[in-house]
């Protein structure tokens, strides 16, 4: 009898129900984010659950014609203007099936305008409404500012669930500006110049943890900071207020009262060439978002104006 159950099993494991193969899938991604006018960028398929030889078709609706076709899962695009706005499919065959995904392609160049902060809020900010898909080991970010405010106010605040000051550019007082990574702080010292423009960019490098500082497109001398972090990744990004938890718990005494604008972010460092162009919005390279093409969402009073 034993002999004979051992036989039923193995015949129910040779020719009974095979288990569910899941399904194959795919989706678009671009690189940057939040792709720039004038510059390059990449649309990229991925596929999960497939390890087989793929061919991959891209198209664009309203085009007669296929853009590519082939293996290589990745769409260059040289230089992004307006008539490369729009929506991309990418259909992927293989021995295992077929599966479709679709990115749509957009540009919001904000070059002339600014965000006005009318008044003090506990509650308005500009959310940039970008998903990073890689933690950082360098950045940059750059953004001009317009205020007479003389208490302390944040202007960039770059929050994870994990550490709510992951990046944070601070204004204390009138003369001094602050940068905080991973909930250390570092402060430079700039001219008093109240009710005056100031465009500022802050570098960091994780390798050595060097920071470079320009005001108004001029070097300061560099200092160093959180040698060997990372700065993690989902983040909730937002202009004008300070965050103390992800995506909130704003203080109304730390809130921007003024204009903000000529806002780019970097995952690499940058030259004094570059700062200068990001001064008047040509940036020289291309980065993870930037004025040209600006995703955001207003939360409460808040106004884009040109």
């Amino acid at each position: 009898m034993g002999r004979l159950w051992l036989s039923l099993l193995i015949l129910a494991a040779l020719f009974g129900p095979a288990a569910p193969q899941e399904t194959m899938s795919a989706k678009i991604w671009a690189q940057p984010p939040a792709p720039t006018k004038y510059h390059q960028a990449m649309l990229i398929c991925e596929v999960t659950r497939d390890r087989g030889p793929q061919e991959f078709l891209w198209e664009k609706q309203g085009s007669p014609v296929p853009l590519q076709k082939g293996p290589d899962s990745i769409l260059l695009i040289p230089s992004v203007n307006s008539t490369h706005v729009g929506t991309y499919t990418c259909t992927v065959t293989s021995t295992q099936g077929r599966a479709v995904a679709s990115y749509t392609l957009w540009l919001n160049d904000l070059r002339s305008s600014v965000f006005v902060f009318p008044q003090e809020s506990k509650t308005a900010h500009v959310q940039v409404t970008v998903e990073l898909e890689l933690p950082l080991n360098n950045f940059t970010v750059c953004l001009r500012s317009f205020t007479d405010l003389t208490r302390p106010y944040s202007l960039f605040s770059y929050a994870t669930k994990k550490q709510s000051n992951e990046i944070l550019l601070f204004k204390p007082k009138p003369g001094q500006y602050e940068l905080i990574v991973g909930d250390k702080a570092l402060s430079f010292t700039v001219p008093i110049s109240l009710g005056e423009s100031e465009h500022i960019c802050f570098s960091w490098e994780s390798s050595t943890g060097i920071v470079g500082f320009w005001f108004n497109g001029k070097p300061w001398p560099r200092k160093g900071l959180q040698k060997g972090y990372t700065v993690g990744v989902p983040a909730y990004i937002v202009l004008g207020q300070d965050q103390d938890s992800f995506g909130g718990s704003f203080d109304a005494q730390q809130s921007f009262v003024g204009e903000i604008s000529s806002v780019y972010m970097w995952d690499t460092g940058i030259s004094n060439s570059g700062v200068m162009s990001a001064m008047y919005d040509s940036p020289n390279q291309t980065p993870i978002f930037g004025w040209r093409n600006f995703p955001y969402e207003i939360v409460g009073e808040v106004y884009l104006k040109p």
